[in-house]
């Protein structure tokens, strides 16, 4: 590879690589086996060695053979209806304790004692320990990913671990990160946005910061699970390009980057087949193409038929409605299935559960299970991280000089401010699976306010339903809060971006009382505003979580300089996005069957590559100071073409402020052979915190695969042959540059 004078990279071709190829052995790819790459990766070394006379009665309790070594000999002593104990759980959706000084699940496999297999305790997870009792509420998860910080996504993981294990968990349903294809879709909170590499990568490591714990990470849910609408009966229809470049890519970086133990499949259908029945998804795709090596669960419940466990399905939640005793047994009989085939699929959970210690522990006879230290999660502990998470990740939307605020305004003493809405008392929080109980109670944004103004400012507060009071009020007020909510929840998808009408006009009448008005929304995801022009400041904390008020009144009053950038556009409309037909979301046929017709332009690549200017665009948010972002620039060391291309920006922080920044790098692949491609796609960002007139470059390396299209006539993806453009900015609107190389 050289570097031309024109900034050009030149790949030279290789006999291996004449077609473009990914080849097996990319920086993507674990270099060794997927045998040798899960067994080596131990998440803790065990603690307890079970005894030589336990182990001649059950040798696979021998913690020094590898866990495949240890699985293989597990599903051989397994007899038939111990095989079938293992492809089905139990549960109860709000948390249930099967056994009195049990833990507590949402899904459990119960123990084999004869055999000394321990049970198998799920929860859920995606913004914390969710079974019913008390642990750290986290913001909404989509903070993560607006973070653009892979640190602060593995301490979120982390946290959620470590409450996990403080009640006795093996596994957490999370992190979810079907990308956001339509900004109604009712999950958004929940989920990293619209960008493949984006939430790939913050997937990637909130599974590290929960398997650093000793908890296994599920993620969830595949594939192309975008609607709430009908969800589980929805069939998505997609060619296969855009199944495989845009909608399975999160799974693929996620999955080589940290080898999560488990998948969960979706309720939806891909193309007429269902996701928790299909060997195309579950073994040709997810296992073949991109090298899973843990197991599969189910949503709940989402299997069709016994034949499932065949097609690549492992455990059957909430029940064993498809994998019962007499189902199991009737389709081997029939023939439509063989021992051998569900042996196998036991031995991919098993593998798992010896890679995660499970069986390195004392038996508690009495429970008949392994003994599990069962203990109250510290609040203190997971309270740190969920304020932490909420400066990161709020994003500043409009600022014209108003913030941040203090004990002055515009040079005159502060008397008196007015807060709306009850976002100020209790924070919003999203519905459905990441709905946690905290073990302390939300702070609120009003009394950490008053803390800070002293009692010589008055705070008046008034609802969001009084926009009389709220206009007379806000006239003798120096300047307003009105905390702007709006719910998003699992089940429902929004029917629209709009606040509800007594919200915009609790804003309105603020507004209209004093122009001093900044608005803090506490919403799922993007949200129209038409009283933007009418206010000064706009601060979007998502859904913040537990340490809501403190976090958002240290980043309104400066303590905190916000950083957070948007992971997913928002629309000028209730129409300006993608996917705004009824045929294409919810779908066509009474909304059962949802057509991508978009194909790959979805989120700021349909944007940008039609020419659509949005309210907010991805990448964007403001911050208390101001940076400035250099061309990319272009760098190799070797001429193979299997190897990353190494981008470089310099960064500089021009105000006079500290505060953090996240430059981003996206390319313009070639269009050739009729192959269209986005002007834009993500392919590199990090975050880095700079003191004023302090500069840094940034060095980012990008692989392969992100510069890749799938090839459905060779079912791989390819890296085209033609010139690459490469940009840099702060978000994807405002980029500058045109370093390009070029693929012979």
């Amino acid at each position: 590879m050289t570097l031309a004078s024109t900034g050009a990279l030149l790949f030279s071709a290789q006999p291996a690589l004449a077609s473009g190829t990914i080849p097996e052995s990319s920086p993507s790819t674990p270099a060794n086996s997927l045998a040798e790459t899960y067994s080596n990766t131990y998440i803790q070394a065990p603690t307890y060695q079970a005894s030589a006379e336990e182990i001649k009665k059950w040798p696979w309790l021998d913690s020094s053979l590898t866990p495949e070594a240890r699985a293989e000999l597990l599903v051989n002593a397994m007899n038939e209806d111990q095989l079938i104990h293992m492809l089905h759980g139990y549960s109860s959706l709000t948390g249930i304790r099967l056994k009195p000084g049990g833990p507590p699940s949402i899904g459990y496999i119960r123990p084999i004692p004869e055999l000394r297999v321990p049970a198998l305790v799920m929860s859920d997870g995606p913004s914390g320990l969710r079974n019913g009792e008390p642990a750290t509420a986290l913001p909404a998860p989509i903070t993560q990913a607006a973070s653009f910080n892979r640190e602060l996504a593995q301490e979120y993981g982390k946290t959620i671990a470590q409450d996990s294990a403080d009640r006795g968990q093996d596994l957490i349903f999370g992190p979810g990160f079907n990308l956001a294809r339509n900004p109604q879709a009712g999950r958004t909170f929940e989920y990293f946005g619209e960008d493949p590499f984006l939430s790939g990568t913050i997937a990637a490591h909130n599974v590290r910061g929960l398997q650093s714990a000793g908890i296994m990470a599920t993620l969830k849910h595949y594939v192309a699970n975008n609607q709430e609408t009908n969800r589980t009966q929805n069939n998505s229809q997609m060619d296969q390009r855009t199944l495989h470049e845009i909608y399975e890519m999160p799974f693929r970086y996620a999955i080589r980057e940290s080898q999560p133990a488990a998948v969960m499949c979706a309720y939806n259908k891909i193309n007429g087949d269902t996701a928790c029945g299909s060997k195309k998804t579950l073994v040709d795709d997810l296992r073949g193409l991109h090298k899973f090596g843990g197991f599969v669960v189910t949503d709940y419940p989402a299997a069709w038929s016994p034949l499932d466990i065949k097609n690549g399905l492992n455990v059957e939640l909430p029940g064993g409605f498809w994998t019962s005793k007499a189902k199991i047994t009737r389709a081997v009989a029939k023939g439509q299935m063989t021992w051998d085939e569900i042996r196998g699929r036991v031995r991919e959970t098993l593998t798992q559960m010896f890679r995660f210690g499970l069986f390195d522990h004392p038996w508690d006879e009495k429970l008949n299970d392994r003994q599990r230290d069962i203990k109250p999660v510290d609040a203190e502990r997971g309270n740190q991280v969920a304020q932490r998470a909420v400066e990161e990740g709020a994003v500043l939307l409009k600022n014209d000089g108003i913030l941040p605020l203090g004990k002055t305004f515009e040079g005159k003493p502060v008397k008196r401010v007015l807060v709306v809405g009850s976002g100020a008392k209790k924070p919003m929080s999203g519905g459905g699976s990441s709905n946690v109980t905290s073990p302390v109670s939300s702070d609120s944004a009003i009394d950490a306010l008053a803390k800070r103004l002293g009692k010589d400012v008055q705070i008046d507060y008034k609802s969001q339903w009084d926009p009389v009071g709220i206009k007379k009020a806000a006239a003798k007020a120096d300047y307003v809060l009105v905390f702007a909510t709006q719910i998003s929840t699992e089940l429902i998808d929004r029917p629209n971006l709009d606040f509800l009408p007594h919200m915009n006009n609790a804003v309105k009448a603020a507004a209209a009382g004093n122009p001093n008005t900044v608005v803090v929304v506490q919403a799922g995801g993007p949200v129209l505003m038409p009283w933007l022009n009418d206010v000064r400041g706009v601060l979007d904390v998502f859904y913040p979580g537990q340490a809501a008020g403190e976090a958002t009144v240290r980043l309104l009053t400066g303590e905190v300089n916000p950083s957070g950038r948007l992971p997913q556009t928002f629309p000028a409309t209730n129409s300006q996005f993608p996917a705004n037909t009824r045929a294409q979301f919810p779908g066509a046929k009474l909304g059962f069957e949802a057509r991508y017709t978009e194909g790959i332009m979805m989120g700021y690549r349909w944007y940008t590559t039609m020419g659509q200017k949005p309210a907010f665009p991805f990448g964007y948010g403001l911050s208390y100071t101001t940076f400035e972002v250099s061309e990319p620039t272009l760098a190799a060391s070797s001429g193979q073409a299997d190897q990353p291309v190494t981008v470089s920006v310099q960064v500089k922080n021009t105000g006079e402020r500290a505060g953090a920044v996240a430059p981003q790098v996206y390319v313009k692949k070639p269009s050739v052979r009729g192959i269209q491609t986005p002007v834009r796609e993500l392919v590199a960002f990090d975050k880095v915190t700079l003191q004023p007139g302090e500069s840094k470059t940034l060095t980012m390396k990008v692989d392969p695969m992100q510069l890749s299209v799938w090839n459905d006539s060779t079912k791989q993806y390819q890296v085209t042959p033609g010139k690459y453009r490469f940009v840099s900015g702060l978000n994807v609107e405002e980029v500058k540059g045109n370093a390009t190389y070029t693929v012979r």
